[in-house]
């Protein structure tokens, strides 16, 4: 079977490589042997092969961090999984034709979505739904502020945010996007600016924002702590800048502003079976009624992977990148 693999840190698309290795054994008596069917390229998988994400893989390394499979063969005492069910697996290296991963390790999904959007319902969703929900108390009405608003995580707390009514200042780097995310639904999108603060203000009529999710860095950080209220949180998730972030002792003394992280393994780790499952159910039915999509520009196969981790890295792109290992 094929693998994505690198053997040294460097511009990703020099270091990658598509590998053919032995096909894999029998499932264990506790274990689901899986076809991958499509896994997505996130920003996160290209920093790690470059070396600039926080966790640094033993070399050779394969990578990423979600996919979703379709059940080939399972272990004789599994009883929640059958051949042909659709599956989410939540552990790594999923840049592989097929995986074996252990039953307590997979989310039963339904069969009849989109596979190259559940393939990406892992990180994107999970990360908006829960940093939306698990930070700061966000009522129908209130105002939050992101960057890098056409991600794919910031395209999902459009949506989220919409359907629990609440607005959302969408910060992009070119404003001919604003009509498309305006179509699902944010309220405002502006270009940064140093006079952000003065904007936000005229435009949400001097609301009272209480939460800046940042995945860029920098000193863009700055000028959202400028936007918020007083006690507000800032949530950095990512450093697309390669800049660390900036914020004055102004923000943090006297207008008291928290700056927290966040990073889902750990949140995947100590939720409960039930709070993922319930968590992932509900946004695989989100996605099933189209309420959740991400644009998708291309898909390649194992085989391309050079290309496909170039174009991933490329600005400008109007969707994911999919690697389908299976065709």
């Amino acid at each position: 079977m094929k693998i994505a693999q690198f053997s040294s840190i460097g511009k990703a698309e020099k270091v990658i490589e598509s590998k053919e290795i032995s096909n894999l054994s029998d499932p264990k008596e506790n274990e689901v042997l899986i076809d991958v069917l499509a896994c997505p390229i996130n920003p996160a998988d290209i920093l790690t092969i470059e070396g600039a994400y926080g966790v640094k893989p033993e070399l050779p390394a394969r990578l990423g961090a979600e996919c979703v499979g379709k059940v080939k063969k399972v272990g004789s005492s599994v009883k929640a999984f059958k051949e042909g069910d659709i599956v989410l697996p939540l552990d790594r290296e999923n840049w592989v034709q097929q995986k074996i991963v252990s039953e307590n390790n997979l989310i039963l999904l339904p069969n009849n979505i989109d596979i190259h959007q559940l393939s990406m319902l892992k990180v994107n969703p999970a990360t908006a739904y829960l940093m939306l929900n698990k930070y700061v108390n966000l009522e129908k009405g209130d105002w939050i502020i992101q960057d890098a608003a056409n991600s794919g995580v910031g395209q999902c707390i459009i949506r989220l945010a919409k359907m629990r009514g609440i607005k959302t200042v969408n910060i992009v780097r070119r404003k001919e996007l604003s009509n498309e995310l305006k179509n699902i639904g944010a309220d405002i999108v502006i270009e940064d600016s140093e006079d952000l603060a003065d904007e936000v203000s005229h435009l949400t009529q001097g609301a009272n924002i209480k939460l800046a999710i940042d995945a860029v860095g920098g000193d863009i950080v700055l000028r959202l702590g400028n936007c918020l209220v007083d006690e507000a949180t800032i949530l950095n998730y990512g450093l697309l800048s390669g800049k660390n972030i900036e914020i004055s002792s102004y923000q943090t003394v006297f207008k008291r502003l928290v700056l927290t992280g966040f990073w889902l393994s750990p949140w995947l780790q100590t939720m409960t079976r039930e709070e993922t499952f319930k968590m992932y159910n509900y946004l695989a039915e989100l996605i099933a009624k189209k309420s959740l999509y991400v644009p998708i520009e291309k898909t390649y196969s194992l085989d391309d992977i050079k290309n496909a981790v170039k174009h991933s890295s490329e600005y400008n792109r109007s969707g994911k990148i999919i690697l389908t290992p299976n065709n």
